[in-house]
């Protein structure tokens, strides 16, 4: 990774099985608000996505989150980003809930960037270490590449204060956000989600305890582009 003024690059490949893990956790934290109904839309969901991804029809003899864990895993081989299918699950499960994306996605997307920062022991000292997304961002990528979960993707930082966030091809989660956009699945307000920028707020907001919220400009097969600014 390289930071260059106000430009961050990120050229590292993640950890596929800590990302699964990352994101069941998030699952158990989402369920948190709307019970025991969304752990199990979400395993359904999420056993659908990534049965498709294989070629296969869903397992029958595959129920509940831990099943369905251990197939995402058992199968990264096969379907290396796997991990898409617990996002996608997370995103559908909340939509078919209440409409939409809000805060369920916000709540697991927080949950998981706090069990990152919290695994590298570094959280309590990166709070409030500065109030500016940027450098919020640059701390956690820092941390991010030394415990394997960093993945390609470039930031700019802008006068206004906001931060840009372009990825290409190679984002992890382009699977899930392109079932997203098929299947109208987005926020209520500022259009489609993105996991990427949803993550990185979660971040923002971690380390700074300020509010922050994004907008997703540009979706497509080869560039995705971002921002992030002060709610």
């Amino acid at each position: 990774m390289s930071n260059i003024k106000n430009e961050i690059i990120v050229e590292s490949e993640p950890d596929r099985q800590s990302y699964v893990l990352f994101i069941k956790g998030a699952v158990e934290e989402t369920a948190k608000i709307y019970g025991p109904i969304f752990t199990r839309m979400v395993s359904t969901y999420a056993l659908e996505f990534e049965a498709e991804k294989l070629g296969e029809k869903p397992p029958e003899n595959i129920q509940g989150l831990e099943n369905v864990i251990n197939y995402i895993i058992t199968n990264l081989d096969k379907y290396p980003q796997g991990y898409n299918s617990l996002v996608y699950g997370i995103a559908k499960a909340e939509s078919k809930l209440q409409g939409y994306t809000g805060a369920g996605s916000r709540r697991a997307a927080l949950h998981a960037m706090k069990s990152i920062l919290g695994s590298s022991g570094l959280l309590d000292s990166l709070i409030v270490s500065t109030e500016d997304a940027f450098e919020a961002i640059n701390k956690f990528e820092e941390i991010s590449k030394a415990i394997k979960t960093a993945y390609p993707q470039r930031f700019i930082r802008e006068e206004n204060g906001q931060v840009i966030m372009v990825l290409d091809d190679r984002c992890p989660f382009r699977d899930a956000c392109t079932a997203f956009v098929d299947e109208g699945i987005s926020r209520t307000i500022r259009g489609e989600e993105c996991v990427s920028l949803i993550t990185h707020v979660a971040v923002s907001e971690i380390i700074t305890k300020k509010q922050f919220d994004y907008r997703l400009d540009k979706f497509d097969k080869l560039e995705c582009r971002g921002r992030i600014f002060k709610s």
